[in-house]
């Protein structure tokens, strides 16, 4: 009897050590990579009169493109905001362009509304940086909505 309880006594005193050598159960935390699955349109519209939310837009358009969550990430421009992409106009400052041009190149799809190049005489082969151009703005973000893309509107 004493033989018995002596083993129980070693054997529980040594299992709860024995435990704290072992790796740990779960493994360490890995860095997941993102999924990529969202879709985001950043839809400027404010025009030269706040050329801060137009360069934000900007940036935080190439931000969430940088973030690797998202699939695809637009700015799309309709409205008195395509001046921004119009290279002859002065009162656009040189580093709003370097903020768009820095979007388009970390990947942010551009957009320019036609209807709105055609209202304020500008070219579309001119855009800097090069945007896509599409009739009508409105419904381009119509179409990108019914496609599943979330809105963040400036």
């Amino acid at each position: 009897m004493n033989r018995f309880l002596l083993l129980l006594v070693t054997a529980l005193i040594t299992v709860p050590l024995v435990s704290f050598g072992a790796p740990p159960s779960q493994p360490a935390e890995k860095k997941e990579v993102p999924a990529r699955q969202g879709k985001l349109v950043f839809v400027a519209t404010t025009g030269l009169e706040d050329i801060g939310t137009l360069s934000s837009s900007l940036r935080h358009a190439k931000s969430a493109k940088a973030s690797g969550h998202l699939s695809d990430v637009v700015w799309l421009t309709y409205g008195r905001a395509v001046v921004a992409l119009d290279p002859t106009v002065k009162a656009v400052p040189e580093e709003v362009r370097k903020v768009a041009q820095d979007a388009k190149a970390a990947g942010v799809r551009m957009v320019a509304c036609g209807h709105a190049l055609q209202k304020f005489d500008i070219d579309p082969k001119k855009l800097q940086p090069q945007a896509d151009v599409v009739a009508n703005g409105v419904a381009e973000l119509s179409r990108l909505v019914a496609e599943g893309y979330q809105v963040i509107r400036y």
